[in-house]
């Protein structure tokens, strides 16, 4: 397990020192009506950092598992593979952050269950703290994609794990700080 634990390090550690200032879902711009929608895939969101990169969260698999790295730039969803719609993100960082920004990150909670991977450290949902109080849970699990809440979804989402338990193996929570 320490090695694992240290592969999250590897993961976490690319937020050390960086400051964010927005949250983005990828999605696509519907121009089919007569307003043009953003219309969000749900399977890729962004935390936009001060340093120009990115951090992408990003549903896998059966969407029961995270994975998270650092990105260049935003990556073409495959899902607009073949279409003629236009990919866009939408922003939705004050509903999470608030209109501080610049934050940066002093804790992020994660749990792993039998699917979580070190080797491409994948987790199976996690929790960022942010400097100034606030908190984004994203659960990679949800039916339509990535959920993001804020303050206090990280716990109740443990209880009714705990309560209700999945088959994939038992979860076991791990606390990253820079």
């Amino acid at each position: 397990m320490r090695n694992a634990l240290l592969r999250y390090e590897e993961v976490f550690g690319a937020l050390r020192g960086e400051q964010f200032y927005d949250v983005r879902i990828a999605g696509f711009t519907d121009r089919d009506e007569r307003v043009p929608r953003f219309t969000p895939l749900g399977r890729q969101v962004y935390l936009t950092m001060d340093s120009g990169d990115l951090l992408l969260l990003e549903s896998l698999g059966n969407h029961g598992q995270l994975g998270i790295r650092r990105v260049a730039d935003y990556e073409f969803p495959h899902e607009l593979d073949g279409e003629d719609e236009e990919f866009t993100v939408g922003s939705c960082g004050p509903q999470y952050l608030g209109d501080l920004t610049d934050q940066s990150v002093l804790a992020v909670r994660y749990v792993l269950n039998a699917e979580s991977d070190p080797v491409t450290g994948t987790v199976r949902c996690a929790e960022f703290a942010f400097a100034y109080g606030q908190r984004l849970f994203v659960d990679p699990g949800y039916h339509w994609g990535i959920r993001l809440q804020g303050a206090g979804a990280y716990e109740a989402w443990l209880a009714e794990e705990r309560e209700n338990p999945a088959p994939l193996g038992p979860l076991t929570e791990h606390l990253w700080t820079p």
